[in-house]
């Protein structure tokens, strides 16, 4: 039996070689359906992963005043409020804020030194230790034409001049390409509103997260004179990013199945290419006793074949494309304003699963466009086919 098989095999892989014009124009055809799909996903998983990344090196609970639903500043005299309470480590203002440096919408992050991510790496310069000392991203220097001691001014506020004290990698986080970090007494002056953090990052120790996000929501429960305090830990904000990119997957992945319907039909276009021969060739062994599902056997193995090639071939495309094109043209639909070629390296991360599903649409593809004309020749008698 297991000889049986490995003929057939043999046999498959000679009419491949035999008609290998029409092998590499099916290849061809399900490389490029099945590029785009792998190298999204790859690049929707590496931003997934950098995202997660940052909420882990991030606080633990993230605490604002809420207005209208939204996050509003919290004075720094809260921080006062909270850090007495039992299991808390240590309480770090932040000033988040988005600001244009002539056309170039940047984000200003404002915060202590000691409270940097630890993923930041500093290409050259220093970290700032002075007034109106600033780190400014690699792909943001480069684009302003920045270097150390340069000096620059954000729209938002032109009287404060801004001196680059260091400049710092884009690979670390792709958030990190476009973002100016200063202290947290600069980045208030900057926004003008100083005494005030747009945000408060909590830190607290192992087991009593759950319990301080519950006293910190209490705080001011009864006060009508006091703001709503708005409490997000690091489990609501990981959900937040697992349940964004989930979405956009679907959305890919739903749009790509209406893509991959419209194909089938020019696959089968595509897959009777050079018919008339191996019609002849069906004939020709069911003459000489070939059984229909020992020609259907032989037809499933050369699409299996066909399949294994092109699947992993998309792949090796699609980690090329990402390398030397940086995700040209796929990039920018999973992560946001960042124009056709991101100024910087964009992340990808290629997982088993979608090189399956890959490998799992050629196969369905070329069964679909070759499996029924071969089954119509292969039932059809030799001397009406011979006709």
């Amino acid at each position: 039996m297991l000889e049986r098989h490995l003929n057939f095999l043999k046999i498959a892989s000679e009419n491949i070689i035999r008609y290998k014009g029409r092998g590499i124009v099916v290849v061809l055809c399900l490389v490029a359906i099945l590029f785009p799909f792998i190298t999204a996903i790859a690049i929707s998983q590496g931003v997934k992963s950098q995202s997660l990344l940052s909420v882990e090196e991030g606080a633990d609970i993230y605490l604002t005043y809420d207005q209208y639903g939204k996050n509003s500043a919290v004075p720094l005299s809260f921080i006062k409020e909270v850090q007495g309470i039992e299991g808390i480590l240590k309480v770090v203002p932040r000033v988040i804020g988005r600001s244009f440096i002539g056309n170039y919408l940047t984000v200003v992050a404002g915060m202590p030194t000691d409270a940097l991510p630890p993923s930041l790496s500093l290409e050259k310069g220093r970290i700032f230790k002075e007034e109106n000392e600033v780190i400014i991203g690699a792909s943001l220097a480069r684009a302003l034409n920045l270097d150390i001691g340069h000096s620059f001014t954000l729209d938002i506020n032109k009287s404060r001049i801004l001196k680059v004290s260091g400049i710092f990698s884009s690979k670390s986080s792709i958030w990190s390409a476009d973002l100016v970090f200063a202290s947290f007494n600069d980045a208030a002056e900057i926004f003008r509103m100083p005494g005030q953090a747009s945000d408060l990052l909590v830190y607290t120790r192992p087991g009593y997260n759950a319990r301080i996000a519950e006293v910190l929501s209490a705080l001011h429960e009864g006060d009508k004179t006091q703001p709503i305090i708005r409490v997000q830990t690091k489990d609501l904000v990981r959900q937040y990013f697992n349940k964004g990119f989930t979405m956009k997957e679907g959305i890919f992945t739903a749009l790509y199945t209406v893509a991959f319907a419209i194909a089938i039909p020019a696959l089968l276009v595509v897959s009777g290419f050079g018919m008339g021969e191996r019609r002849r060739d069906i004939v020709i062994i069911k003459a000489i006793g070939w059984q229909t599902s020992e020609i259907i056997e032989v037809v499933f193995i050369e699409n299996l074949l066909l399949s294994l090639t092109a699947a992993p071939m998309a792949l090796l495309i699609s980690f090329i494309w990402i390398r030397l094109f940086n995700g040209f043209l796929i990039a920018q639909f999973f992560i946001a304003e960042i124009g056709i070629l991101p100024a910087f390296p964009v992340p990808a991360r290629y997982m088993p699963l979608p090189l399956f599903l890959s490998f799992a649409f050629a196969l369905v593809l070329t069964m679909v466009g070759s499996m029924y004309s071969t089954w119509r020749s292969a039932v059809t008698a030799p001397a009406v086919t011979m006709k």
